[in-house]
Formats: C-alpha cells, structure tokens, sequence
C-alpha cells in the first residue's frame, strides 16, 4: 500500500509545492471552462456527468481542463458540498500556467 500525500499529488499533477497561492475564497470569475456549465454553481458529479455524456463531443482540451478539474476538485481542494471552487476553472483555462501554482 502506497500513502497518498498532499506532496506526491501536487508532483503528480506536475503542480509546484512553492508558487502562486490559489485563493479559494474568490467566487467571480471569468472563465471559459466554467461557460460550459453555463456559469452556474457546479459540483464534482455534474463534471464526472458532463465528461460521460459528452467525452465525444469535446476538444482534447476541454477534456483535459475538466479532467484536471477534477483531479483538483476531489484530491487537493475537496469540499464538503462536493462543488468546485470558481476559481479552479480559471486556473484550468490556461494549461500551460497551470505549473505556477503550489
């Protein structure tokens, strides 16, 4: 049995351990992720839902964005509402700056 810690995850994830700290208590944001759920409040199984019903129908992108999502949504950030905090969806938006957070 292998322990999961906060550390191997963020390595895992390819995300930094010291950067930009992401502030969770932000609830405006603008993001091109979140529009596909048409910026209402969104929880982990409506992700899991969206990514079954319309994996085929989806850029490569996207799919990773939302993939990811999830992966920070259920093992970094979880909340007990199971919803994604807004400001994970911007963060997603640009895959490439993903790396610069801790």
């Amino acid at each position: 049995m292998v322990r999961l810690t906060l550390l191997g995850v963020c390595l895992g994830l390819g995300l930094r351990i010291n950067g930009e700290t992401i502030q969770l208590d932000e609830v405006r944001v603008d993001s091109e992720c979140k529009k596909i759920f048409n910026n209402q409040i969104v929880d982990v199984n409506m992700v899991y839902d969206f990514l079954l019903r319309h994996s085929q129908e989806l850029s490569l992108e996207d799919y990773c964005r939302l993939y990811i999502l999830l992966g920070i949504s259920e093992f970094l950030y979880p909340s007990r509402t199971i919803r994604v905090f807004p400001i994970l969806f911007t963060i997603v938006d640009d895959l490439c700056s993903l790396g610069k957070h801790n």
